[in-house]
């Protein structure tokens, strides 16, 4: 199959580019081209390595995170220090909460720690798909 780009198609009389749709069992033929691969990587005898996380390093995280949502709200009072002075204070709980959303926003969501985890050097990791993969 070959797909024409706009450079190649601009010697064409029209000047726009016609690129056909893939045939609609390319995503078997993907699937069964890729399978293999899957399965070889699902069933590897890879071995788990037990961790042990201390308690107070997630709590001392825990504490961090807090920290630096308390230090981000400062700058943000700061910020708003001209405005009239109760309105922001009425709308604390949910500028709390957006300030948590951002940090997890940036962080948990995108696959990354938290800044109080990558501070501690702690990592998620899912224990439900670990035992599955070792008991493969």
């Amino acid at each position: 199959m070959e797909r024409q780009t706009l450079a190649s198609s601009s010697s064409s009389t029209s000047g726009i580019s016609i690129i056909s749709p893939p045939p609609e069992d390319a995503w078997i033929t993907t699937y069964q081209k890729l399978r293999p691969q899957w399965q070889s990587l699902s069933s590897s005898n890879q071995t788990v390595i037990p961790i042990e996380v201390s308690r107070v390093n997630q709590f001392d995280a825990a504490r961090l995170d807090i920290e630096m949502s308390a230090m981000l709200k400062e700058q943000l009072v700061k910020v708003f220090s001209l405005m009239k002075p109760g309105m922001l204070f009425q709308y604390e709980p949910e500028l709390d909460a957006f300030l948590e959303f951002l940090i997890w926003r940036f962080s948990i969501w995108v696959d990354k720690p938290t800044p109080g985890n990558a501070l501690m050097n702690l990592r998620y990791r899912d224990e439900h798909a670990v035992e599955a993969r070792g008991k493969g």
